[in-house]
């Protein structure tokens, strides 16, 4: 009897410690299952941010620029309502009746810049953004748009000097000389210009692409 307790008892002891050792393992296996779980959650995760970034990104830079396409076009517009061109009753006594006509449509024009500016403010720093993330392709497309605005800038202003009736002769005919050799961007033409056809695209294969990558 003593035996057979003594073995009992060294079996039980030993039973004990396998039991132990398995239950380390089991728990060890357990904990290295969890953080695999975890970590390919977390990069799941870091991926699905990252592409929701990116299409965020993307869709406030494709907003920007249909706002700035359509202050630009809006700008190129043939026709000016009487809204744009109406002196106030201050700056009509600063000029002749027969020149409020010009003075009306410079008034006009300047109003149509400062949209413009007002919607190409934002982009500079979306830009930045888009930089940070994408490098500087999405910038690079949008320089050929700031230089026609910057062309279209000179032109408006250059024709309205030179129509200017409180200007003398020779001076108005200096700047005559000056958009006679230059296009005329003034008016927009019927299709989009082809720097922004490019952006466009290129913001929208970004808005659209983005979200496939994050999965």
């Amino acid at each position: 009897m003593p035996i057979c307790l003594a073995i009992t008892d060294v079996d039980w002891a030993l039973t004990k410690d396998v039991f132990a050792v398995i239950g380390t393992l089991v728990s060890a296996a357990g904990v290295g299952l969890a953080s695999y779980i975890g970590l390919k959650g977390l990069a799941t995760w870091s991926r699905q941010l990252k592409g929701t970034s990116n299409h965020e990104l993307s869709r406030k830079a494709l907003i920007e620029l249909y706002r700035y396409r359509e202050a630009v076009e809006r700008a190129r517009s043939p026709v000016m309502f009487g809204h744009e061109t109406d002196l106030t009753p201050e700056e009509a006594k600063e000029v002749k009746f027969s020149d409020r006509r010009h003075f009306g449509r410079r008034k006009g024009y300047h109003g149509r810049f400062d949209r413009i500016a007002k919607a190409r403010e934002p982009i500079h720093i979306t830009l930045l953004d888009t930089e940070a993330i994408w490098g500087k392709k999405l910038g690079e497309l949008f320089k050929p748009l700031f230089r026609l605005q910057n062309e279209f800038y000179t032109y408006v202003e250059c024709d309205l000097i030179a129509a200017d009736p409180q200007q003398d002769e020779d001076y108005r005919r200096s700047y005559r000389e000056v958009i006679k050799n230059r296009r005329d961007i003034s008016i927009r033409p019927a299709k989009s210009s082809s720097p922004l056809c490019k952006a466009k695209t290129w913001c929208a294969l970004k808005f659209w692409w983005t979200p496939v990558l994050a999965f």
